[in-house]
């Protein structure tokens, strides 16, 4: 018993020690503290618009996603590869050319995407006979892209140069504000209209905060332009120097946004707009607790690439510890919530929620399985095969979406619930098995 807890002491001592593990650990606990926040104005939201304003709701987010996908993220995710870098080796000129090229393609893909949520109501008409979600749906896409342009930029910034709290604090702030004022608005009385606005009034107030915060990251690290110097390069650079890689990329990581905007739109086509809340509180229900393994993928983004250039064979042997560990974790979360969502949602949601209890069961394989996926996307980027991803993905969905429109019209929510399943797991097992036969043969 003695060795076995010494065992343990060691263990914990050399996680506790390594600053990954450190620096995941902080952003976890940011990141829980934010999702907590959400989940609980998700809670009160669910209450107070009941199954009916809370489908209609659903569907305007779904297809604000699916719009807004060039936005945001994926650009980001591909650009911090290209910045880590270049900050690493101080290139203050390299790193104004790519901070002014991120600039400058979000600045173009908004303005695509403000030209298509034009169409949104016409097309919210066509899917679902109720134009009106199509307005909602384009007032949260204006709200995304307010809230692009500086923040994505400071969230880069923050996370190439290990500034990991204020990284945590701009996470916490994004997600508690937006999902704040949509609370306050509905309880106002302003219903879905209250809620969608909120994110864009949350959307502003976030696009000066990191206005703001970007400056006072100039004070403090000259390696980073200031703003009049980021505008100049943004319009002097070309798309040209950096488009082939960051498009490879930005697509990968919509794709997976992709992968979890389509199933509550596709489930609204054929079910009623109740039906669609009782899905999409069990999907998001799922992926609340999953979403303990988001800082770590975040961290990956840089963590690979680095490997990568530094021991490639360390590269192999930490992605494969890092899925295993995120695989008995997904595993451990999923069966949890499992476990316990019949209490859950009886007290947190009500009883008009209980017929989402089980497809939450439904789910578990889902879950289960979610964990192998957290390092793809930066093993991806950090060994430049993001279009092997995505053609796997494109596959997939190619497949996949007849496969669960005809799934969704002959068994309803399980449909959905069995096409959600087939979707992840094969696209997880199959980039999986990939990878560990590319690393492994580089290393042999």
């Amino acid at each position: 018993m003695y060795a076995v807890i010494m065992n343990l002491k060691k263990r914990f001592q050399y996680f506790f020690n390594h600053k990954f593990v450190r620096r995941t650990a902080t952003l976890q606990i940011g990141s829980f503290g934010g999702t907590i926040v959400q989940a609980v104005v998700g809670i009160l939201l669910a209450r107070l618009l009941q199954p009916e304003l809370l489908g209609i709701y659903s569907l305007a987010f779904g297809l604000a996603a699916t719009t807004s996908l060039v936005i945001g993220m994926g650009i980001q995710e591909a650009v911090s590869s290209l910045l880590g870098r270049s900050y690493a080796q101080k290139d203050k000129a390299e790193t104004e050319n790519i901070l002014g090229f991120m600039f400058k393609i979000t600045f173009f893909a908004a303005l695509i995407v403000l030209v298509f949520s034009f169409f949104l109501p016409n097309i919210a008409d066509r899917l679902y006979g109720d134009s009106v979600i199509g307005i909602y749906a384009s007032i949260i896409v204006v709200a995304v892209i307010l809230s692009s342009f500086f923040f994505t930029l400071a969230y880069s910034a923050f996370q190439v140069t290990g500034r990991i709290r204020s990284l945590t604090y701009l996470i916490v702030i994004d997600q508690s504000l937006r999902s704040g004022l949509s609370l306050v608005l509905v309880m106002a009385g302003f219903g879905v209209l209250g809620a969608v606005s909120g994110h864009l009034v949350g959307a502003l107030i976030l696009f000066i905060s990191s206005a703001l915060l970007f400056v006072n990251l100039k004070i403090k690290d000259s390696v980073f332009p200031d703003l009049r110097r980021l505008i100049i390069s943004a319009k002097s650079i070309s798309l040209k120097k950096y488009f082939g890689f960051t498009f490879w990329v930005a697509l990968d990581r919509n794709m997976g946004n992709l992968f979890m905007a389509l199933p509550v739109i596709l489930t609204g086509i054929y079910v009623t707009v109740s039906e669609v809340s009782f899905f999409r509180l069990a999907f998001g229900y799922v992926n609340l607790a999953l979403s303990l393994l988001g800082p770590v993928s975040v961290l990956l983004n840089v963590e690979f690439p680095k490997l990568h250039i530094e021991n490639k064979e360390k590269l192999a042997e930490n992605f494969k510890k890092v899925s295993l560990y995120s695989l008995a974790l997904s595993i451990f979360l999923t069966v949890t919530a499992v476990v316990i969502s019949p209490i859950a949602f009886k007290i947190f949601y009500g009883e008009s929620f209980l017929p989402s209890v089980p497809y939450v069961a439904g789910l578990i394989v889902y879950g289960a399985l979610y964990g192998i996926g957290v390092g793809l996307g930066p093993m991806w980027r950090a060994i430049n095969k993001v279009k092997i991803s995505i053609l796997i993905n494109s596959v997939i969905l190619g497949m996949g979406i007849p496969l669960g429109l005809w799934l969704i019209k002959s068994y309803g929510l399980w449909g959905s619930v069995i096409m959600v399943t087939v979707w992840f797991s094969v696209s997880h097992l199959i980039s999986f098995i990939y990878l560990i036969k590319k690393l492994n043969i580089k290393n042999g």
